[in-house]
């Protein structure tokens, strides 16, 4: 049998310094903070998409706001890229922000039982992410709401991002499917996870269906 890889260079455990990275994924989080703000149904459309046709449309409509380019880097110089990132990051991003806001509910969200089949949603489709991390991602949400909040309250690049990645790696362990390893670095195992978080806060049926079907 073919053994399933998702490399995506995972770095654990290393405290890294502030740097020109840090930089941008903090200018990334507020652009998104901003496009959220001011885009509600756009991000909507793109959040609940299931195919990655039906994402394409808003996802443009977003790195594309001129708006909130000018509020986050005003008369600095910036390329289009410093904010107009892949699908994948701007949803990650998008959904930390949201989540911020309704900490609430995810706090009211219990953790349920790691179940044994696979972790399959409609939205995998519309992320531009491998299935495997976003079904990783899903498991996480579902086993391990508040483990993923406390990654999302963190710097990102700092020694307490660091720590609370390192917190989840046994669980990330157990929610990869048989025969896959995941190597992603943290911005893009951030924002598998705060996606597949927001997508259980938005529409929590999806785990409990799950979770009540029975084993076949």
């Amino acid at each position: 049998m073919i053994r399933l890889f998702v490399l995506l260079a995972f770095a654990l455990g290393t405290t890294f310094a502030a740097s020109a990275a840090t930089a941008q994924s903090s200018k990334a989080k507020r652009y998104a903070a901003c496009v959220s703000d001011r885009n509600g149904k756009e991000v909507r459309k793109l959040m609940q998409a299931t195919s990655a046709d039906a994402a394409n449309m808003p996802y443009h409509e977003l790195i594309n706001d001129d708006r909130c380019f000018s509020r986050v880097f005003g008369d600095q110089p910036f390329r289009p890229q410093d904010a107009a990132e892949s699908v994948a990051m701007l949803r990650g991003n998008l959904a930390e922000h949201a989540l911020k806001a309704d900490a609430g509910k995810i706090a009211a969200l219990q953790a349920l039982p790691l179940q044994q089949k696979r972790y399959i949603r409609p939205w995998f489709a519309a992320t531009g992410r491998h299935p495997a991390v976003d079904e990783m991602g899903a498991c996480m949400a579902d086993t391990d709401p508040a483990g993923i909040m406390a990654l999302i309250r963190t710097n990102p690049g700092y020694a307490d991002e660091g720590a609370a990645v390192s917190a989840l790696t046994p669980a990330l362990t157990k929610c990869l499917s048989a025969g896959t390893r995941l190597d992603a670095n943290r911005p893009a195992l951030r924002a598998a996870l705060a996606d597949a978080l927001y997508q259980r806060m938005t529409n929590p049926a999806l785990s409990v269906a799950q979770s009540t079907e029975t084993p076949k």
